[in-house]
């Protein structure tokens, strides 16, 4: 049946042609933005997947480059610390060669000072972005020990966290403005006087052995032999816990506050005569211009001092490598992150331009088909005028 009102062939083709023409715009535009699913109508889920993995990288990338300032800052402080070793080596090699007696010892510290002040200096300029590892002023009001280092993003079941690398700063400090350095005068733990007493009472005992030797053995002598014996075991007795209270007074100051180079060290020095003194002592204070022969216990003092002041600035080198290593691990890692959420996205969202430019094509012959449709059943109703013609 055929009817002018309606029209039930054109109708079907004019709703294939705009299915067509949706499909075709679709396609359109996928191919212009590279999507399949550009906003929350294309495909609310994965939408909606997508828009949360893209936050997620946006903090990944802000902590990918809050690990690139903590590198730059441990990198920094990492090369600062190995010059500091390097002229503290140098300033042993200077105090070694001045335990010689024939030695100069003014021109060698004119040598030392040059040193001390290279090493202030390399710790002042060891900056990056306003901070300093090596040099620091533990009474200002900012100051923190702690310093930490953004290295990780996580979500897990909506929950957010964030992790930090954590480098003390009062482990790796050269200098610390509110220290105040040692003068390097002796301390009370000076046991020279007990030494002296031994000595003494080592060779009254030898008088009283020799005279026992000689003599006919009688009561007088052996007494005396007696006597002089008990007075040198006192005496040595004093003098090895004069000794252990040395070794004690000096061990308490080696975790002494401070930066490395300018707190006080204790160290015990000994003398010519093998008598222990127990010292106070700053790396950055070293003077050996006045030292005489008779009395090297203070210049032995420093080159122990030194000697504890490289161990922990190599303690500190160890620490500071170990944040490098982390930090740059950590990086790479990131990084990784970052592209594996990026091919998340792709998968989700990506339009598959091999298959859209295919699809384009066919749409397009489809939608010319449509068209062609849809001229035919509007001509239909031709043949009913025809009806009417006569």
């Amino acid at each position: 049946m055929s009817s002018l009102l309606t029209n039930t062939s054109a109708m079907t083709a004019l709703t294939t042609l705009k299915s067509i023409a949706g499909q075709l715009d679709q396609t359109s535009s996928r191919i212009s933005t590279g999507l399949k699913v550009n906003d929350a109508s294309d495909n609310a889920a994965y939408w909606s997947i997508a828009t949360t993995i893209r936050a997620d990288n946006g903090s990944l990338g802000a902590v990918k480059d809050a690990l690139g300032l903590g590198a730059a800052s441990v990198d920094t402080a990492f090369n600062g610390m190995n010059r500091s070793i390097e002229l503290m080596k140098d300033i042993q090699a200077k105090l070694t060669a001045a335990m010689s007696p024939n030695v100069d010892r003014a021109k060698i510290q004119t040598e030392i000072d040059a040193k001390l002040k290279e090493l202030k200096q390399t710790s002042d300029a060891s900056v990056v972005s306003g901070e300093n590892w090596l040099s620091t002023d533990s009474s200002a009001g900012n100051y923190v020990s702690d310093r930490k280092v953004v290295a990780s993003f996580t979500r897990i079941d909506g929950n957010i966290t964030v992790d930090t690398v954590t480098i003390s700063v009062n482990d790796t400090k050269l200098y610390d403005k509110t220290t105040t350095a040692a003068s390097g005068t002796a301390t009370n733990a000076d046991i020279s006087a007990a030494k002296a007493a031994y000595t003494t009472a080592e060779a009254d005992w030898d008088a009283a052995q020799s005279t026992w030797d000689r003599s006919a053995k009688d009561a007088a002598a052996k007494t005396a032999l007696d006597t002089a014996q008990t007075t040198f075991n006192t005496a040595k007795q004093t003098y090895a816990t004069a000794i252990d209270t040395a070794n004690k007074t000096a061990q308490a100051k080696i975790d002494g506050e401070g930066g490395i180079l300018n707190k006080e060290w204790g160290v015990l020095g000994k003398d010519e005569d093998g008598a222990y003194k127990a010292y106070e002592v700053s790396i950055d204070k070293i003077d050996i211009s006045n030292i005489q022969n008779q009395d090297l216990s203070k210049l032995r003092a420093y080159v122990a001092a030194v000697d504890k002041a490289l161990g922990a600035m190599t303690d500190a080198a160890t620490t500071l490598g170990a944040n490098k290593s982390q930090i740059a691990s950590q990086t790479t890692f990131v990084e990784s992150l970052i592209k594996a959420n990026e091919r998340s996205i792709g998968t989700l969202v990506d339009a598959d331009m091999e298959e859209e430019s295919t699809r384009l094509k066919a749409l397009q012959v489809q939608q010319q088909l449509g068209v062609q449709a849809l001229s035919i059943a509007n001509g239909s109703t031709q043949s009913i005028l025809s009806l009417f013609q006569g």
